[in-house]
């Protein structure tokens, strides 16, 4: 269990940041390499432990992605595209809600599967616990607060021309406190459904066991 967190940890989250944030001015290759590095460790987990860390992994790849981007891109230039790239990433979740595949649900997956449970146990906890509603609330909810703090953001910057970014930058962290609290509140929601349904799957298990050793001690009488 310890060893998967781990490992998924170190190579999609580790590896991009350290490697590119020591680094990248170096070495124009080291995303490169970082991508080349993820990919193969995707394809040993999908071929020796039969599971793929979509999110994690896409992760990595957008990290790595927009400093290959961005590598000769300075000024406004690179404020105009980070307003482009979080609308992109925006629109894309947007699209996969309509398509009914839930970030939030891939990313509710990975992290059992990442912490020991099977692909069975997994789809077990998710009908069991009936998260499914919450988890498609909290993809839709990462979405709004997206677009809304790169909207405050277009305001700010394209159309009152300020210099200053403070006014700005004090309603995007308004907006993310807010909706942190918001996504904190869902999140508690599908962490306390898990526990019911574990903590029944326990005791379920345990009247089992008793139930079994009376049968068998009234078969001795």
């Amino acid at each position: 269990m310890k060893r998967r967190l781990i490992q998924d940890v170190l190579i999609y989250c580790f590896l991009p940041i350290i490697g590119i944030g020591f680094f990248y001015g170096k070495n124009a290759s080291v995303p490169w390499f970082i991508l080349i590095v993820g990919f193969l460790y995707t394809f040993y987990t999908r071929n020796k432990e039969n599971r793929i860390n979509y999110t994690f992994a896409a992760f990595l790849t957008l990290f790595t992605t927009y400093f290959l981007l961005t590598g000769n891109i300075k000024g406004d230039m690179l404020v105009q595209f980070n307003l482009g790239f979080i609308i992109f990433i925006s629109i894309s979740i947007l699209l996969l809600e309509v398509l009914d595949v839930s970030i939030c649900k891939i990313a509710f997956q990975d992290i059992l599967m990442m912490l020991g449970e099977s692909k069975l146990g997994v789809y077990k906890i998710g009908k069991r616990s009936k998260a499914s509603l919450n988890l498609k609330k909290l993809s839709t909810i990462i979405i709004l607060e997206l677009l809304c703090c790169d909207l405050v953001a277009i305001y700010y910057i394209n159309i009152k021309n300020i210099e200053n970014f403070n006014t700005m930058i004090s309603y995007e962290a308004l907006i993310i406190i807010i909706f942190s609290l918001v996504e904190l509140y869902q999140i508690n929601l599908i962490r306390s459904k898990i526990k019911y349904i574990k903590n029944k799957n326990k005791k379920l298990v345990k009247e089992k066991v008793d139930l079994g050793k009376v049968i068998n001690l009234e078969q001795y009488r």
